[in-house]
């Protein structure tokens, strides 16, 4: 009689952590691919958290913080066509000089650029999928 209780127990804790989508806490969620363009140059950012996309529609919706922000990190993820991404993806509706600038800015200077941040004052989010 024990060993049933305790199947069962498992069972319903298994089925329990299946219903709750199984992932841990560190899981990313799904996320959304953001074009930007700034003049003929385009650049792409992984919008991982529901946060993020929704201020991407925000901003694609003219809302007032509309400049991507973010942390520039060699390796292009989901940036193709670029050897860099941005992580840690915030919009403001102002921010410093020194971060403003071309895609092709950042491609030439690396994670150095804006010091280490990148902040295209004249971007527009153009797709999101």
């Amino acid at each position: 009689m024990k060993s049933t209780k305790f199947v069962a127990a498992v069972t319903f804790v298994a089925v329990l952590a299946g219903a709750c989508g199984g992932g841990t806490p560190a899981s990313p969620s799904s996320g959304a691919v953001v074009t930007f363009s700034v003049g003929s140059e385009t650049f792409r950012i992984l919008a991982a958290t529901s946060q993020q996309i929704d201020a991407a529609r925000a901003a694609q919706n003219g809302g007032s913080a509309r400049i991507p922000l973010g942390r520039i990190v060699a390796g292009t993820q989901v940036n193709t066509g670029w050897s860099w991404h941005i992580e840690d993806l915030t919009f403001a509706e102002v921010t410093i000089e020194l971060c403003d600038g071309k895609p092709s800015d950042v491609e030439r200077a690396g994670t150095g650029f804006g010091g280490g941040r990148f902040c295209p004052w004249s971007a527009k989010v153009i797709r999101i999928e």
